[in-house]
């Protein structure tokens, strides 16, 4: 928040232009724009770095003219992009107004095809002695469905877990996010005992840390699901190779980040998405809200990811989810497994 004090003398001029300009704004609409930028300000990840006087006096500016709420909802990109928050966005009854940043990542057209393609769990044997998880995104970003997508990918590992699999290749390719949760929940007997990662606030406190005890996954000491594995028990130290792409985002990320560090884990594929911190919800009126970053995601070393996820080993393009022995991102995790068995 800027906290600079300025002579009065250069403060009146711009302050009564404002106003003149603002002046027909419905008033309704201003208070509006005054709530959302309120809690913008008092929330947002980047909140120290912003010109909060600035910022409303050109949102107000674009606003002058604006009578109903529909009227200002294309000011919203802007707002987002001022904060620098891509994660970010308004939901306005059933529409979504965001900042699209510019990708840095660009995916290759087989890994957009198989986002669309792949929208379930899928799981099978790559050879005799190595198991393959694919673990899409979901859309359960109320939490009502947390127990039955974790059942489901515990169930999908179970089909494939035997006393000949030496090694689990979990793919988050298309995994573009959802609910974090239960896709960390499902795959917690392979991530590892103890603390896997957590949120951190912009001043790098604590603010919910993930948790896996016995084969539960935790945030802090709130228990995700109780659903629990019933298949043949995976190893601690089995190696596991997750596969990441431009596609992997949010909780794809989060989900991948909870890997890392884990003795015998590596990462490999193409620099993901980007959207590596978490989000929080906020009321506006009844039919809209504001969605937030508020907090950065860390690994259970505490390393911070405050932009995207880099492969241990960088394998581009060469995906092939039809024919998944000749992908050359499983082709390099079936060999980092086998120099690991």
């Amino acid at each position: 928040m800027t906290r600079y004090s300025l002579l009065l003398l250069l403060l009146l001029p711009y302050a009564t232009f404002a106003q003149t300009k603002s002046s027909t704004m419905a008033d309704s609409v201003k208070s509006y724009l005054d709530k959302s930028l309120s809690i913008i300000e008092q929330n947002a990840l980047n909140n120290k770095d912003i010109d909060w006087n600035k910022l409303r006096n050109d949102v107000y500016d674009k606003a002058s003219d604006a009578q109903q709420y529909e009227d200002i909802l294309n000011i919203y990109p802007f707002i987002f992009e001022r904060i620098n928050d891509h994660h970010g966005s308004l939901k306005f009854r059933s529409r979504t107004y965001s900042w699209n940043k510019p990708l840095q990542n660009e995916s290759s057209m087989a890994i957009k095809l198989a986002t669309k393609n792949y929208t379930t769990i899928r799981s099978e044997r790559i050879c005799k002695d190595i198991g393959y998880i694919l673990v899409p995104g979901n859309s359960d970003f109320r939490g009502q469905h947390m127990d039955s997508i974790t059942k489901s990918i515990k169930k999908a590992i179970a089909m494939v877990s035997d006393k000949n699999i030496k090694g689990w290749i979990i793919d988050l390719r298309v995994n573009t996010g959802g609910n974090m949760y239960p896709m960390i929940a499902g795959l917690s007997d392979f991530i590892g005992e103890g603390k896997v990662g957590g949120f951190l606030t912009p001043t790098y406190q604590p603010d919910g840390n993930w948790i896996i005890k016995n084969g539960t996954f935790f945030v802090d000491s709130i228990k995700v699901t109780a659903v629990k594995y019933d298949g043949y028990p995976i190893k601690p130290d089995m190696p596991i190779a997750i596969l990441i792409s431009g596609n992997t985002a949010s909780s794809g990320e989060m989900t991948a980040i909870s890997t890392i560090g884990r003795k015998k884990s590596i990462v490999i594929g193409e620099i993901s998405a980007g959207f590596t911190t978490s989000n929080l919800g906020f009321k506006l009126n009844d039919y809209s809200g504001l969605n937030l970053a508020v907090d950065y995601a860390s690994d259970r070393k505490g390393k911070i990811y405050p932009k995207n996820i880099e492969p241990d080993i960088i394998v581009l393009n060469g995906d092939n989810f039809e024919t998944l022995r000749e992908d050359l991102k499983v082709i390099k995790a079936v060999s980092w497994i086998r120099g690991k068995k």
